[in-house]
């Protein structure tokens, strides 16, 4: 059992594989729009805008498709039984096209909208072996491809010293502080002189004393 992840819509099938007519090939995928998908294929001698699946005689030029329903997760799948065509189609490379929208080759949307499968069905009288079964994952829309993650950092900004404001420096006059008692208390040097007149004085008067008598 193979299982093969297709990521690029285009014009191209997205995958090629081999099988044979008879073989049953499962597919399944994601879709993240709407409830269901609808599937078609072409081909050699088929109609240019397709048919079911299970039935060439069914357009889907004029709606009609294979239609499968979406689970709980968005996933579908459909096991493609190509017995129940092998007597209908001749070997050769068809496409399946599985499409978000009802619509035919002639109208698909935008490459995101669709995927395709190119298989090649080979006659089974050539087959070595038993018959086989194959699974193929055609994912729409996908969601589950990774993604780049920019995680946001938050980055503080740097926390600067707080600087106090400068207050103006006004000069203090400096205050002298003068007491009663330093104003009513002589000092030292104040009292020298005075002694010394007083004893002038004193020398003076015992003399006018003295020279009176005589």
């Amino acid at each position: 059992m193979a299982s093969c992840l297709l990521l690029a819509g285009a014009s191209a099938a997205d995958v090629y594989v081999t099988g044979y007519l008879g073989d049953v090939i499962n597919l399944h995928g994601y879709s993240y729009r709407g409830t269901q998908v609808y599937l078609f294929m072409t081909g050699p001698g088929l109609p240019a805008d397709g048919v079911t699946l299970t039935d060439v005689t069914q357009r889907a030029d004029q709606g009609q498709f294979t239609i499968v329903d979406l689970d709980s997760s968005q996933q579908w799948w459909f096991n493609w039984d190509t017995s129940r065509i092998w007597n209908e189609i001749n070997p050769g490379t068809y496409t399946v096209y599985v499409s978000t929208e009802p619509v035919d080759y002639s109208h698909l949307g935008s490459s995101d909208t669709y995927k395709t499968l190119s298989v090649y069905l080979q006659d089974p009288g050539t087959r070595k072996g038993g018959s086989s079964t194959t699974s193929y994952a055609l994912h729409l829309d996908d969601q589950g491809t990774p993604q780049t993650t920019v995680q946001s950092v938050e980055i503080p900004a740097p926390t600067l010293p707080v600087t106090p404001a400068r207050q103006p420096t006004v000069p203090v006059p400096s205050v002298v502080v003068t007491t009663a008692a330093a104003r009513s208390t002589p000092t030292q040097a104040t009292l020298q002189p005075l002694t010394a007149i007083i004893a002038v004085l004193g020398c003076t008067g015992l003399l006018h004393r003295r020279l009176s008598r005589r």
